[in-house]
């Protein structure tokens, strides 16, 4: 943000700088990592407030000087996409977008992204994303233009941001009874597509099974009865059936339902390779 804003000083031009998002939890932690680095952060909740903010000519609301920058939920665009009309702009103003995580609300084909783009034509558009989508339909590139940095996983574990990924073969015993889960779906329902025999209770549970005695004998290995988990699943089908079954047969108490998402709006992502040297 100061490179940009210098950039753009030296032109006689103001830098307004935008940081979007596509969840409520992510609005919530982009205003409280950029005020921890001393930046005034407002947050837009509503279309009518985002039509007034974007409208402002004024880059600079607070008193003490600090640097601003506006986070905004992508779903703002939603309703009405023109927030921007012709004779609002001004020649003075550059509108910066940063979006966060552009491998997955970004569909090329849906209205959030073309909303956004005739928000402000002119407006510059940063994408920022650890799994650029590189397949044929959906390309990171094609719509964001090409890589102005790349920061991969091993420099990540290097900079000790990241942990390092352990892969462990599943027990002899438990990936016999999957095997036998899996053959039985394929029995019971000859020519079902995969998606939908990994996702049949008869497969889901057993995986789970083994998942939480696994877990469980983790935290006893370390002595830490702290440690959480995530469970990356195959499909959303998969995701909510074993979501129903661990309420079911695991859950001490209801577990609150997530936010449904459209499968459509998510492909699978291709991520970007690594490069050979660091």
């Amino acid at each position: 943000m100061r490179f940009l804003t210098d950039y753009f000083q030296y032109r006689h031009i103001i830098a307004k700088f935008y940081f979007i998002v596509d969840r409520l939890d992510l609005l919530i932690q982009a205003n409280r990592e950029f005020t921890s680095r001393g930046l005034t952060v407002y947050t837009i909740d509503s279309r009518e407030t985002l039509s007034r903010n974007i409208k402002v000519t004024q880059v600079i609301h607070n008193h003490s000087g600090k640097p601003e920058i506006t986070v905004v939920n992508i779903q703002t665009f939603k309703d009405d996409p023109d927030v921007v009309s012709t004779k609002d702009y001004d020649i003075a103003i550059q509108r910066v977008y940063f979006l966060d995580e552009v491998h997955r609300s970004y569909n090329p084909k849906g209205s959030f992204l073309a909303n956004l783009d005739q928000s402000d034509r002119n407006a510059i558009k940063i994408g920022l994303t650890g799994t650029p989508l590189l397949g044929d339909d959906y390309n990171s590139r094609v719509l964001f233009g090409d890589y102005i940095h790349k920061y991969y996983y091993n420099a990540s574990i290097a900079d000790g941001y990241t942990l390092r990924l352990i892969r462990e073969q599943i027990a002899t015993h438990y990936k016999i009874t999957l095997q036998q889960a899996l053959a039985e779906v394929e029995v019971q329902q000859s020519g079902i597509d995969k998606k939908l025999v990994y996702a049949h209770p008869t497969f889901v549970e057993p995986m789970l099974d083994y998942i939480v005695a696994d877990f469980e004998k983790s935290r006893g290995a370390l002595n830490d009865a702290s440690i959480g988990g995530m469970v990356i699943c195959d499909s959303s089908e998969q995701a909510k059936q074993m979501f129903e079954i661990f309420n079911a047969k695991y859950a001490k108490g209801p577990m609150p339902a997530v936010e449904q998402v459209n499968d459509n709006d998510l492909p699978y992502s291709k991520a970007a390779q690594p490069e050979s040297a660091y």
